[in-house]
């Protein structure tokens, strides 16, 4: 290992590698006054089923359902229903295109709806999963954190997929998309 390289430019590195491939996800280009975005439709419908796994799975694990109580889970229950909703929606909005414009009516409406589940699915489930688990060890509350880390990380990309001032990630996550996802799997795995 190269002794000059400190691991805050190793961070800003995979930082650059993660902006890379959000980029992947969307493109932007402007005429004039509009800006139009396009999505990619499998990493959307691939990102939001991914959280809707997670947060399907983790309302069954006892700490985090007895930690959400009674009205919170029912709460959540109707967020994920919201959430396969929306994604139906998106998915119709799209068609069989690989990639639509956000600027879409119906896509756009699909979008921000997907965006509005998730962050409730942040607010309602990721957040009492980390904010109670650390108090708790074992290999379930473990689990569990890794993917709430994986669905925070979905989160952020798909919200970075519109956001026109660039991906704003609440920290840097080491995980693609694609690990991210992978995590949620094992996750759903080892609860199901």
């Amino acid at each position: 290992m190269n002794p000059n390289l400190s691991r805050r430019s190793l961070l800003r590195a995979g930082a650059g590698t993660l902006a890379v491939g959000l980029l992947a996800a969307c493109t932007t280009t402007k005429s004039g006054t509009t800006t139009t975005i396009t999505l990619n439709v499998a990493e959307v419908v691939d990102y939001g089923n991914a959280i809707l796994s997670f947060a399907s799975t983790a309302i069954n694990v006892s700490f985090v359902a007895s930690a959400m109580g009674t009205a919170n889970l029912a709460l959540a229950n109707t967020v994920i229903t919201s959430l396969k909703s929306a994604l139906a929606a998106f998915q119709t909005a799209a068609g069989s295109s690989t990639s639509v414009t956000y600027d879409s009516a119906s896509v756009k409406t699909a979008f921000d709806s997907i965006l509005a589940d998730v962050e409730k699915v942040d607010t309602l489930i990721i957040a009492v999963i980390t904010g109670t688990a650390a108090n708790l060890s074992s290999s379930v509350v473990s689990e569990a954190k890794t993917a709430a880390g994986a669905a925070e990380t979905l989160i952020d990309l798909l919200k970075a997929m519109i956001d026109m001032s660039g991906p704003r990630l609440r920290g840097v996550s080491p995980l693609s998309g694609d690990a991210a996802i992978g995590k949620i799997a094992i996750f759903a795995a080892s609860q199901g």
